[in-house]
């Protein structure tokens, strides 16, 4: 059963960034059906060495970053001061001169808390945009299953069964490949 040529290379990328196998190019050729020249090309083309020096960063990590993310945006929206929408002509006062000649400003009397809130202890739109942004990172990343993970859990199962029934194990390696070519469609 042959891949299209994106979904062979998208499996040969995961092949390819999984540290812990650290395949030959020509097993992932081989897993992949493709010839080693092309999944060299891949590889170069593709700057996946630098993406598997990437990987470093768990989804965990990333996960805590973004929560991390937004409690640093909610801790600053929560501690602002409020900041009331005074009309100019409140806030510039006039000058006036006392008896001496001497002049000075006079403020009118008011109190702020009976003008609207300009800008309060709830986020702006800008600011709500970036919690939906980070909120959906987050969910994304914690309910999402990527072709990695399956790939992860997959290769996982079969380093499990490898010492206690290598037979198994090499009837399995096709199957499973297989499997994962179905979740790349």
């Amino acid at each position: 059963m042959g891949l299209k040529k994106t979904q062979a290379q998208e499996y040969a990328k995961t092949l390819f960034l999984d540290t812990d196998q650290k395949l030959t190019i020509q097993e992932i050729s081989e897993r992949v059906s493709v010839r080693p020249n092309t999944v060299s090309k891949w590889i170069k083309d593709g700057n996946w060495e630098k993406l598997r020096t990437s990987l470093l960063i768990t989804r965990q990590a990333m996960i805590t970053d973004l929560y991390n993310q937004l409690q640093v945006l909610n801790d600053h929206i929560k501690s602002r001061a409020i900041v009331y929408d005074i009309p100019d002509k409140l806030l510039k006062g006039t000058v006036v001169k006392d008896k001496q000649g001497n002049e000075k400003v006079s403020y009118p009397d008011y109190n702020p808390e009976d003008y609207p809130i300009l800008i309060g202890n709830y986020p702006t739109s800008k600011e709500a945009n970036t919690q939906i942004a980070i909120t959906n990172n987050i969910k994304k990343l914690e309910t999402e299953t990527s072709i990695a993970e399956v790939y992860e859990v997959s290769t996982g199962l079969l380093e499990f069964i490898k010492p206690q029934d290598f037979d198994l194990f090499k009837k399995l390696v096709p199957i499973i490949d297989a499997f994962i070519n179905t979740k790349l469609r």
